[in-house]
C-alpha cells in the first residue's frame, strides 16, 4: 500500500496536521519573489512516497491555498508503472494495472484533504495516464528522447538523476546488470515525466510544486540544457520542505 495512504483515522488526524511547508528553493532563482504573479500551479504527486503521507499533504495544500487560486494535483499513476516493474518485479501490463489502481486509491483517500481548502483554492485532480493519451504528449516525449540521445550534457544529467533515484531504492543483492537496467528505466521514467510537464505548461500551468528535488528539471528551468523543449525551460520549479510544527 502507498505510504501516502497508511494513516489510521486519516480524516480526523489531518485536521491536526503537524507539518508546515516552506520553500526550499526555486528555479530559476529570479522567480522566487514573483510567485505571487501566478494564479495557478500544479502539485506533482509521487505514489508510494512517504512525502505524500496525508498529514504532509495537508501541509502542502495549506501552503498552496495561501498563494494560488487554482491547483492541479498531478497524480503520477501512468509513470509509476516503471517503478513497480523494478520494485515488485511486475510484468509491464500488471505494473500498469497496479499503478492505475494506486492512482485511483490516492484520489479517493486524499480528496478530503483538498476539500478543506477549496474555499480558497480550486483543487482538481489530473492523472498522468490521462495526459499520456494527449497527442502533444507523444510529440514532447519524442523531442525529449531525441535530445537525450543527442546531447551528452543532458543525458549525463538525467542519468545521474536516474542513478541517484535508483540507488535509493536498490537492494544490496542487485548485480551490475540489474543496476544498469534500473538506471535506464529511471531515465525512461523522467523523460516521460518531463513530457507530461511540457503538456501542462502548454496549458498555462507554469509553476510546479513538489516536496523534494528535481535536479535535471531545476537545471533546465535555470537555463541549462538549451535544447530542451521551451515549455520545460519556461517552468518555475518550487521545491518544498516539510517541517514538523
Amino acid at each position: 500500500m502507498s505510504d501516502a495512504l497508511m494513516v489510521p483515522h486519516a480524516k480526523k488526524s489531518v485536521e491536526r496536521s503537524r507539518y508546515r511547508a516552506k520553500v526550499a528553493f526555486v528555479s530559476p532563482l529570479s522567480s522566487r519573489h514573483t510567485l505571487h504573479e501566478h494564479d495557478a500551479c500544479f502539485l506533482g504527486v509521487s505514489l508510494e512516497n512517504h512525502n505524500f503521507h496525508l498529514l504532509k499533504l495537508h501541509g502542502m495544500a495549506e501552503w498552496i491555498s495561501r498563494r494560488f487560486a487554482r491547483c492541479t494535483v498531478l497524480v503520477g499513476d501512468g509513470i509509476h508503472r516503471i517503478t513497480l516493474e523494478k520494485s515488485r518485479s511486475l510484468a509491464p501490463a500488471e505494473a500498469r494495472e497496479e499503478a492505475l489502481r494506486l492512482g485511483c486509491e490516492f484520489v479517493q483517500d486524499s480528496e478530503h484533504v483538498f476539500d478543506g481548502f477549496r474555499d480558497r483554492t480550486d483543487f482538481a485532480f489530473l492523472k498522468c495516464s490521462e495526459i499520456q493519451q494527449w497527442p502533444e504528449y507523444h510529440f514532447y516525449h519524442r523531442q525529449l528522447r531525441n535530445y537525450f540521445d543527442a546531447d551528452l550534457g543532458f543525458r549525463a544529467s538525467v542519468e545521474a538523476f536516474g542513478s541517484n533515484y535508483h540507488g535509493r531504492r536498490a537492494n544490496d543483492t542487485q548485480s551490475d546488470d540489474d543496476d544498469g537496467f534500473g538506471v535506464r528505466r529511471s531515465c525512461d521514467y523522467f523523460l516521460e515525466e518531463f513530457a507530461i510537464f511540457c503538456c501542462l505548461k502548454r496549458r498555462d500551468l507554469s509553476v510546479m510544486v513538489y516536496p523534494g528535488s528535481f535536479s535535471t528539471l531545476a537545471e533546465v528551468a535555470g537555463g541549462a540544457h538549451p535544447g530542451a523543449p521551451a515549455e520545460l525551460r519556461e517552468l518555475t520549479v518550487v521545491s518544498l520542505q516539510l517541517k514538523g510544527r
